[in-house]
């Protein structure tokens, strides 16, 4: 049990597209490159706390959190930077209020804790101020801060055990899977600002850049691969530019080569891995040597450009970026395959592995099962293996349904839905109206209805039609093993 409960909101997925390609595992070899510190860097800021500007917060989503979460969270950032924390302090107050409110402000607790209130759902026990005082995301992510400031070794415990620190959760891994979202969310915000001063040991010790008010996918991208390359210096927002939707709709990066070792190899390293993973990134064309790459002619590879006349209009001294802004929020190295996390996307993997049947045509198992498989089965971890929520949703269905024996169906919003199937009676968790959070467990693996042993069967529905969970899951950074 937290110091006021666990509660969370509904967060709105929005997905785009029935089917949805699988992503090329091509991109796989380029992050074996990285080194471990670059791949951690990928998944979170570091060094001193980011700059932000809870006025400045786009609409979202980041994560699957919107404006008013988004907000919140700046005003978390914002009082770890005030205190002279770490971006990593940034990063564990945003995870640990998601953990507890889904970054909203709630005016009510649980049953364990009926006075909890706020972001940190913080007890009326005195220690956390006034009801105010809980109801003020500034000062409560202040008074939070201040209890984290006083634990000892903190900076080389985990995350989550820190959060727990102050929280004091019955379950000390509770805050776990919130923290890739919460580092898509800090990196994110840590690149609107309005200051244009620019950023003191961006490359080198932190991933802060001055950027401007630019996209929030510009701003995960710069905040996490210009450090991933060693880059001191990158430009983001401007009123001007040849391309109307680059700089000046907040949608290109600059990264420059001339203020660091080795600039010329960093920018050739940094081009390459654009090119691999442009799917990913929502990269449009890149620039650089004075030739240009774009995606949409992929297949003629580098282009010679104009001679535009100096080094820096010809890209000699920066690689520039243009994204198309639809890019994936789970940067390449930083995907979960563990059951329970939740993925920058803010989906996670529904049960333990192994994949054991695929989607679509089949031989019918035992001959009591379909022969077109309309979803995925999961080992599970065997009878009684835990269950997790792909996304946070609202339970709809929660009991027997024919065929599936036991049926858990979540409503995420935006016509997308999940099916878990098989569970024991005792073995459904969750019931109907329950809302839920990505990676929270809501059921027991069990074999019921048509089915030959112990497993889950889980489905996913768009706009009431089932598409291939596992090349639906690895769209959102989630790999199924």
């Amino acid at each position: 049990m937290s110091s006021g409960g666990q509660s969370s909101g509904l967060r709105t997925v929005a997905i785009t597209a029935l089917v949805i390609p699988a992503l090329i595992l091509a991109f796989l070899f380029g992050i074996v490159l990285i080194s471990d510190t670059t791949s951690q860097a990928a998944c979170g800021p570091t060094g001193t706390a980011l700059t932000v500007d809870p006025a400045s917060v786009p609409e979202g989503p980041i994560a699957g959190y919107d404006h008013e979460q988004l907000v919140n969270a700046a005003h978390i950032m914002l009082a770890a930077q005030k205190l002279g924390l770490s971006a990593r302090d940034q990063q564990i107050g945003v995870s640990t209020a998601m953990g507890e409110s889904s970054l909203r402000v709630l005016d009510y607790g649980d049953d364990v804790g009926p006075d909890s209130r706020g972001l940190f759902q913080q007890r009326d026990n005195g220690a956390w101020g006034s009801y105010s005082d809980r109801m003020d995301p500034f000062i409560s992510a202040t008074n939070f801060f201040r209890v984290e400031m006083t634990i000892a070794g903190r900076e080389s415990m985990e995350p989550t055990l820190v959060s727990n620190a102050v929280q004091r959760n019955a379950d000390p891994y509770h805050y776990a899977r919130f923290w890739e979202p919460a580092g898509a969310v800090v990196t994110a915000l840590g690149g609107v600002q309005q200051a244009a001063a620019p950023a003191a040991n961006a490359g080198a010790g932190g991933s802060e850049y001055s950027l401007g008010p630019v996209h929030p996918q510009t701003a995960i991208v710069a905040n996490t691969v210009g450090p991933m390359f060693g880059f001191v210096t990158i430009g983001g927002y401007r009123e001007s530019a040849r391309d109307p939707n680059g700089h000046p709709s907040g949608l290109a990066l600059d990264f420059m080569t001339n203020d660091i070792p080795n600039g010329r190899t960093a920018g050739d390293n940094l081009a390459k891995y654009l090119q691999d993973h442009a799917a990913d990134l929502g990269v449009d064309y890149i620039i650089w040597l004075q030739r240009i790459w774009s995606t949409d002619r992929a297949d003629e590879g580098w282009r010679p450009m104009e001679d535009r006349g100096s080094p820096t209009q010809n890209h000699m001294d920066h690689v520039h970026l243009n994204l198309t802004g639809k890019g994936s929020s789970a940067i390449p190295g930083c995907e979960t395959g563990l059951p329970g996390e939740v993925s920058l996307a803010g989906w996670a993997l529904p049960a333990q592995g192994p994949l054991n049947s695929d989607f679509g045509p089949r031989s019918s198992p035992g001959g009591i099962g379909s022969t077109y498989h309309r979803g995925i089965d999961l080992g599970g971890g065997g009878c009684y293996g835990p269950i997790w929520a792909a996304n946070t949703g609202q339970v709809v269905r929660a009991g027997p349904a024919g065929g599936y024996g036991n049926l858990i169906e979540i409503d995420h919003g935006s016509g997308v839905h999940t099916r878990y199937g098989h569970m024991f009676n005792d073995g459904v968790l969750a019931k109907v109206g329950d809302q839920v959070t990505a990676g929270q467990q809501i059921a027991k693996v069990g074999t019921t209805g048509t089915s030959t042993g112990c497993h889950l069967h889980f489905e996913v529905l768009v706009d009431g039609q089932q598409v291939d969970p596992q090349a639906f899951l690895a769209q959102v950074g989630v790999t199924i093993k």
